[in-house]
């Protein structure tokens, strides 16, 4: 059974108005954004701009504190259908994966359809992993991670240096994520009543600006048709009451049939994107910590 804290949040969604379908995209942008402004960053964590040549923007979350030693790096891509969502937006989540991983997460902006459709998002993402690596951070002291369309793009980026021959991360991250853009799958029709906060309509409309044309069946831009053997230790959680549910189960069926090892969890009861609204109610707290626990347990 949830909690009462998450019935509380789960309420308030509900009850929230539709976005005004007048709205620009850049307009709900800076909405969000504004929302997502006062969110504070974790205790003792610090943020600080980068340039990475090619990046729209990008910061480093990292731990104020001095360390021991050097400190793995996270490359964070948001969620919010290719469409919205930005450092803003999720800096607070990012912050409390680098307190208590510890870490540095380097949290980056990539260009949003529909002005800058497919492959905009997977090049800039691509980008940054370039950066990194260039920076001299080592392949297995990096995880990916990301939410909804974020943890797509995990699958995407993995599958793109993999084509380039480039060295892989140590670990995926991915969070209720949207890796089959033809959404298709039966969980669209069956948990669409009970996902507040990212629904069947929502996806067909965000998958139509982002491919722009493009074939939905393109692993690049839907991971679930790749070809994942020699892939790094994943992590797949997913809420039963989401619409993208079979995309979870299904991604991981997939990269256990590769022999991908899989870190793989449905949460009951629990909506799309559960884990970011940590530390709001305890399932958020339970899965934080099952994915901070895996980082620790995969980047040396």
């Amino acid at each position: 059974m949830a909690s009462p804290e998450f019935e509380a949040v789960r309420s308030m969604l509900a009850a929230a108005p539709p976005p005004d379908p007048s709205e620009s995209p850049a307009e709900r942008r800076a909405r969000l954004d504004a929302n997502a402004s006062g969110t504070p960053l974790a205790d003792g964590v610090v943020k600080q701009s980068v340039d990475v040549p090619g990046v729209p923007a990008a910061a480093w979350l990292q731990p104020q504190a001095p360390q021991p030693e050097e400190l793995s790096a996270l490359l964070f891509f948001h969620g919010g259908g290719f469409r919205v969502g930005s450092i803003i937006s999720h800096q607070g989540f990012a912050s409390h994966l680098a307190a208590l991983i510890p870490a540095r997460v380097l949290l980056i902006d990539y260009r949003l359809a529909p002005e800058h459709p497919f492959p905009a998002a997977l090049d800039d993402s691509l980008t940054a992993y370039r950066w990194m690596l260039d920076t001299g951070i080592q392949p297995d002291r990096i995880a990916f991670i990301g939410d909804s369309a974020g943890g797509g793009l995990v699958g995407s980026v993995l599958l793109g240096a993999d084509r380039r021959q480039w060295p892989l991360p140590g670990a995926g991250v991915c969070l209720s994520p949207w890796v089959d853009l033809t959404n298709s799958s039966a969980s669209h029709t069956e948990r669409d009543h009970l996902d507040v906060m990212f629904g069947h309509d929502d996806a067909v409309t965000a998958a139509r600006w982002y491919l722009d044309g493009h074939d939905p069946r393109d692993p690049l831009a839907s991971p679930l048709f790749g070809s994942w053997e020699g892939m790094p230790p994943m992590l797949v959680h997913a809420g039963d009451h989401e619409v993208l549910l079979d995309d979870a189960t299904e991604f991981a069926a997939l990269l256990e049939g590769a022999g991908v090892e899989v870190d793989h969890r449905i949460w009951p009861g629990m909506i799309h994107d559960f884990q970011i609204m940590y530390p709001n109610y305890p399932e958020a707290v339970e899965g934080t910590e099952a994915i901070v626990e895996f980082i620790r347990r995969h980047l040396r």
